[in-house]
């Protein structure tokens, strides 16, 4: 009689989560060998995408790359980052983008329904045109981020772009809460994923 082996209820949940599938409402051996058949594609599809921690050029594989591997491979929670610009091609262009690198994305098209998003969902990143659609809407929706940041103690983290080159325009993002304030011009999207990643 083979021996009967108990496995505590947070290392179950833990294989569910790992493997981001429902867990049953009934256990047994086949559901579990079903969810670590799960994970085992998951490390497999992983490997396949070359995605396994190795030494870059510059150096250590970093924990930030770590967790953005992890993340495009389908481990772990999405870093979450909102998109607004009422340039349709912009929001594309960027949900795009931040996707390939891991982000789970939501875009807006104006500052109420992006002040809805703010309020109802806790964002890593705010991605924010100054200009949505008016100078003075863009300040409005950058002061209320802000005030919802500070209000519930979030880490979210404010990035402004703009295709002005107007220098107090820049300080007053910065000194209302902005964490970068980016102008549109040549490789602002490089600089932009370079921010998101490193922070």
């Amino acid at each position: 009689m083979s021996e009967q082996v108990v496995i505590q209820k947070e290392t179950i949940d833990l294989i569910y989560k790992i493997a981001q599938i429902d867990k049953p409402e009934t256990l047994s051996d086949e559901t579990i060998k079903l969810a670590l058949c799960v994970i085992q594609k998951k490390l497999s599809d992983a490997e396949s995408l070359d995605i396994v921690p190795q030494e870059t050029k510059e150096g250590e594989y970093s924990e930030a790359d770590w967790q953005r591997d992890m993340a495009m491979a389908g481990f772990g929670e999405k870093k979450k980052i909102l998109v607004v610009d009422d340039i349709g091609v912009v929001t594309y262009q960027l949900k795009v983008l931040f996707q390939k690198i891991g982000f789970e994305v939501d875009t807006a098209k104006d500052i109420y329904s992006a002040a809805q998003l703010i309020r109802k969902t806790v964002y890593d990143f705010v991605v924010m045109d100054l200009f949505v659609s008016t100078e003075r809407e863009g300040f409005l929706l950058l002061d209320e981020t802000k005030k919802i940041i500070v209000a519930n103690n979030l880490k979210t983290k404010i990035i402004v772009i703009t295709a002005s080159t107007k220098g107090e325009h820049k300080v007053k993002c910065l000194n209302r809460g902005a964490n970068m304030f980016l102008e549109k011009d040549t490789g602002w999207q490089d600089e932009l994923v370079k921010f998101v990643t490193a922070a």
